[in-house]
């Protein structure tokens, strides 16, 4: 079930329209043929929800309307047809088929922005450890998959302790927010910027090689030293920038090694930023 949903997803909306109209169109000739069935009505209820998940409120209505139509048509065959058919019988499916596609509809915009906040950070706006990780497991794959060399930094907020001590929680959280919103600004839409928890934060780079990945990180530099300094933040960064041309084996294996180099630079003098160029295991 979870392998056909997971293709579903994948499909385009007019793809979905196809099939679920498919679907009524069997189920209305199924029931044509072998006569009516009892409880016929609740077989359009799969259709409506796939239409109506995948697509918008609208196709999903429009394809109430369509199944209430055919459930009609199949009752006027085996029924003599009266006009109080369509008070007593049409209506109430219409009704029902409508507020199933509301309801289908609308858990679905919920469950969308759940989906999307477990992937954000709440207080600085960028990807959380969760999401960056689903952007580096696709981008080992793509890179795996095309021969591409991406790098991979992790930063880490010297003294940020000592601003919590001093200033208190709020301020700290202000740093945060200043440090992300100066991460983003500086590299470019299509690398991915996130906060891993507490001060510590991860840049992956598709597609960028060593010198690429200076250029880009010294922009990064140069804005967070301004914001430093015009708050007049006592902190400074200690950063491991990993170029990967040989792919690691998983996530873990990568995010380890540019933990290791971050912490390199933290455990000596701090404030300073080292690159290296991963080969692979010796």
């Amino acid at each position: 079930m979870k392998t056909i949903l997971n293709i579903l997803d994948k499909r385009s909306p007019r793809f979905i329209w196809r099939l679920v109209l498919v679907m009524v169109f069997s189920i209305s000739a199924f029931s044509m043929v072998l006569g009516k069935v009892v409880f016929v009505e609740f077989f359009y209820i799969f259709p409506i929800v796939l239409a109506s998940w995948y697509g918008s409120r609208k196709s999903g209505m429009i394809l109430a309307v369509v199944s209430t139509v055919f459930l009609l048509l199949i009752n006027t065959l085996h029924t003599e047809f009266e006009a109080i058919t369509l008070l007593n019988y049409g209506l109430p499916c219409l009704i029902n088929f409508f507020v199933l596609a509301i309801l289908i509809t609308n858990f679905r915009n919920v469950h969308r922005i759940e989906s999307i906040a477990a992937d954000f950070d709440n207080l600085t706006g960028i990807n959380n450890s969760r999401g960056f990780y689903i952007e580096l497991a696709n981008e080992l794959v793509r890179s795996s998959r095309y021969a591409h060399i991406f790098s991979l930094a992790y930063l880490d907020i010297d003294n940020f302790k000592f601003v919590n001590d001093s200033r208190g929680h709020a301020a700290g959280d202000e740093l945060l927010i200043g440090v992300a919103n100066c991460l983003k600004k500086s590299l470019r839409t299509t690398d991915t910027v996130a906060r891993l928890g507490g001060d510590e934060f991860a840049c992956l780079l598709p597609e960028t090689r060593q010198e690429e990945a200076k250029a880009a990180f010294a922009k990064a530099s140069n804005l967070l030293e301004k914001y430093m300094i015009h708050g007049k933040w006592p902190v400074s960064f200690s950063v491991g920038m990993v170029t990967f041309e040989t792919m690691p084996s998983d996530i873990k294996e990568a995010m380890k090694i540019a933990d290791e180099l971050m912490y390199s630079v933290k455990n000596s003098d701090k404030n300073n930023i080292s690159y290296k160029i991963w080969h692979g295991k010796v």
